[in-house]
């Protein structure tokens, strides 16, 4: 007789999160700009869950809002998270190598995207 045996599931997600927010200090406004890339493998083995998450690439940045492009000027202060493809969240990978400041204003074909505003 078959035994009835559970077969443990491994999932990958993958995720880009930026975002943006513009301070003034000392009469200077500062816009600083942050983006990460990030792969969360998760593993059920039937009892548990367990969740790692690796951050692949991750840059912060600090410029004066009078040096800023108008693409950086023009992001809505706040956190996006879009969760990729796997092929997508690669292609950002390469992209963070040769070019890391276009992730800041990057909007990626995306399957889901939350949104969240900071407080002013």
């Amino acid at each position: 007789m078959p035994q009835n045996q559970y077969m443990p599931k491994t999932s990958v997600a993958y995720f880009f999160n930026r975002s943006k927010d513009v301070n003034t200090e000392n009469n200077i406004s500062i816009l600083t700009l942050f983006a990460r890339l990030t792969r969360e493998i998760t593993y059920d083995d039937g009892i548990n869950i367990y969740s790692k998450v690796d951050t692949i690439w991750v840059d912060i940045e600090d410029i004066q809002l009078e040096k800023a492009t108008e693409s950086m000027k023009s992001l809505p202060n706040g956190m996006q998270e879009y969760t990729v493809t796997e092929e997508v969240f690669h292609a950002l990978v390469n992209l963070s190598k040769v070019s890391p400041r276009e992730l800041y204003c990057l909007t990626p074909f995306h399957r889901e995207a939350v949104r969240e505003k900071f407080i002013q």
